[in-house]
């Protein structure tokens, strides 16, 4: 099932599924807000799209 995530940011992430969203929401946090993000702290944002 399709997720996203919309950050505080205002950047929108869509993954495939929760391995994809999950996967770019951990490299969108470290490369934009220099932060790691945990996969359960992905997922309590993500959302079915």
């Amino acid at each position: 099932m399709k997720k996203v995530i919309q950050c505080p940011c205002g950047t929108v992430i869509e993954g495939r599924d929760d391995d994809d969203v999950v996967r770019q929401a951990q490299e969108h946090a470290k490369q934009v807000h220099q932060m790691e993000l945990s996969r359960d702290q992905a997922l309590a944002m993500a959302r079915p799209a």
